[in-house]
């Protein structure tokens, strides 16, 4: 029987949940300007990152995934281990070069490695290295786990709003919209993110209300009579929380609903106060 090591990207944010600490997490970085850069969480967590880009909107992040020297360290760690292989659940491949980059690297170690793309990221992606690391300590095979991960992903989406545009636009991660720069910067759009794993646009709104009102009608649409885990990721938007957590346990009062920042390599395009309401459908 192999022995699988499950890895997933920071992206995930398995660091704000309570997580097995053998899952190894490669951490992207944040980049403000040419001169500071941080690794996510290690050296900038979530609640730093958003008060620091609140008080300094116009210094806009960029980000940037693990090096490769440091994929071929860790994988190299894990051969030393005693793994036989090695799965790596990445963000979506829409948003980020991981994916690839993974598969690049994967052919220059001995260790045997699996490149997932969960097609999306967040709590969807952490709820899926948690499955993994579930079934890989029960003893399936890489077969086994990554069949259940593709049901996974076939069944998940999120919705979301965020509080500008700007950050999504300037770091090129939304489908294109109609209209100015002006004009997109004051929208408040439906948001989301479901089979093909890119950020497109569902509906164009006009204030935060009727964005996050949208947003609560399509989670409760889509998942009404059906068996699904439930998730609120945010950028630092407590307020935001607590209304669409009252919203979800009036309509649904026997749900339980996870919450998780979106660490700040996520919110460095959602920009603070983004939320996002996520659903798994599940037997």
């Amino acid at each position: 029987m192999s022995k699988i090591a499950v890895l997933a990207c920071s992206n995930a944010g398995l660091d704000y949940l309570d997580y097995p600490k053998d899952i190894r997490i490669l951490r992207s970085v944040i980049h403000f300007g040419a001169d500071e850069s941080y690794n996510d969480f290690i050296d900038m967590d979530a609640k730093t990152f958003y008060e620091r880009i609140k008080n300094n909107p116009a210094d806009i992040p960029k980000t940037s995934y693990v090096s490769v020297g440091q994929m071929i360290e860790i994988f190299e760690e894990l051969e030393e281990e005693g793994y036989d292989e090695a799965l790596v659940i990445t963000i979506s491949s829409e948003l980020s070069g991981l994916n690839e980059a993974v598969k690049r690297t994967a052919a220059e170690v001995k260790l045997k490695v699996t490149a997932f793309d969960s097609k999306t990221l967040a709590y969807g992606e952490a709820y899926m290295a948690l499955e993994a690391h579930r079934m890989a300590q029960e003893g399936k095979n890489m077969t086994e786990i990554v069949a259940h991960l593709e049901k996974l992903r076939d069944n998940d989406k999120i919705y979301f709003a965020v509080d500008t545009l700007l950050y999504l636009v300037k770091n090129g991660r939304l489908s294109k919209l109609s209209g100015t720069l002006g004009t997109m910067l004051q929208l408040k759009p439906l948001l989301f993110i479901g089979d093909s794993g890119k950020v497109e646009t569902l509906e164009k709104i006009r204030t935060t209300h009727k964005a996050h009102t949208r947003v609560l009608e399509k989670y409760i649409e889509d998942t009404e009579g059906k068996n699904v885990i439930t998730f609120i990721s945010h950028a630092h938007a407590d307020q935001y929380v607590d209304w669409f957590k009252t919203k979800i346990n009036e309509h649904f009062p026997e749900r339980e609903v996870v919450v998780a920042y979106l660490t700040p390599v996520v919110g460095a395009h959602t920009g603070p106060k983004g939320i996002g309401i996520g659903y798994i459908v599940i037997d």
